[in-house]
């Protein structure tokens, strides 16, 4: 007896690695918890969770500039819709889909400001280049979200000494909402946004919105936002995972409407036409 129960711990040894080898992600995200759905960020990542019951999450909530920070310190963090840009790469792997696509950036005022007429005045038919909006009016404050990347040449337009006074950063796990909330009170002239996180931060109304915005230039019509995870072994095996539901779930209708729910009904063209070209798909 006392023979048998040795030879039953004794395997027992041999089998607690197993139970060691469930894969396991750290989730990072700036706005929710892995199972809850605040964004586009969220929705999609809802239809994508059911398909890998075996992986056990735990998520943190955390601002971008900390989610990459916590992709080099951990070995299984990912983190979802991320911009591509050597720095990351470097730091990361990263899906070869997109998690998420959506238009450009814009730029954002209010209606009947002078910043508007200013935008009204230098914009053509495809959009408004940012360089010349910061030449032409001096005194236009624009807001930024401090730990952001837009675009290479969005980011340089940002670091040019030339407009730092007309610049403000905002930081912290607040700065999207709160720079939107320094436009709406009229305490800056503008704001560069996606139209999706626009307006879900400013929520549907009836009435004619008190907004206007314009295309940018220097951003690009078609961004997409990539699944990055740890550049590790375990990194690597998540990735992995997450592309071959990428490319099955994106065939699928319930993940389109998972992105046009955050885009107003008048941009829904828009919006499947990108998709499409993306993903490969035909929907209508």
């Amino acid at each position: 007896m006392r023979l048998s129960r040795w030879f039953a711990g004794f395997c027992g040894l041999f089998l607690l690695p197993v139970s060691a080898q469930v894969p396991k992600v750290l989730w990072l995200d700036e706005a929710m918890p892995a199972n809850q759905v605040l964004n586009i960020n969220g929705s999609t990542m809802q239809l994508l969770w059911p398909n890998m019951p075996d992986v056990q999450v735990e998520s943190a909530q955390v601002n971008s500039a900390r989610a990459l920070a916590l992709l080099q310190s951990n070995r299984n963090a990912c983190v979802g819709n991320k911009l591509l840009t050597p720095e990351r790469q470097a730091i990361s792997y990263h899906t070869q889909l997109p998690q998420v696509v959506f238009p450009g950036l814009q730029l954002f005022a209010l209606r009947d400001s002078p910043s508007a007429k200013v935008l009204n005045e230098l914009r053509s038919d495809n959009g408004i280049r940012l360089a010349d909006v910061l030449a032409h009016q001096q005194r236009l404050r624009l807001a930024v979200a401090g730990d952001r990347h837009y675009s290479a040449e969005i980011d340089g337009l940002l670091k040019n000494p030339s407009w730092q006074r007309q610049l403000w950063r905002r930081h912290g796990a607040d700065d999207t909402p709160g720079v939107l909330k320094m436009l709406r009170e009229g305490r800056i002239d503008l704001v560069i946004e996606y139209p999706n996180v626009f307006s879900h931060y400013q929520g549907p109304s009836d009435q004619q919105s008190p907004y206007i915005s314009v295309p940018i230039i220097e951003s690009a019509p078609i961004l997409a936002g990539y699944i990055l995870c740890s550049r590790t072994a375990e990194g690597a095996e998540l990735i992995a995972r997450f592309d071959t539901l990428l490319a099955q779930m994106s065939q699928n209708p319930r993940y389109l409407q998972a992105h046009l729910r955050w885009f107003e009904p008048q941009t829904h063209a828009t919006v499947i036409e990108l998709y499409n070209q993306v993903y490969q798909t035909n929907f209508k």
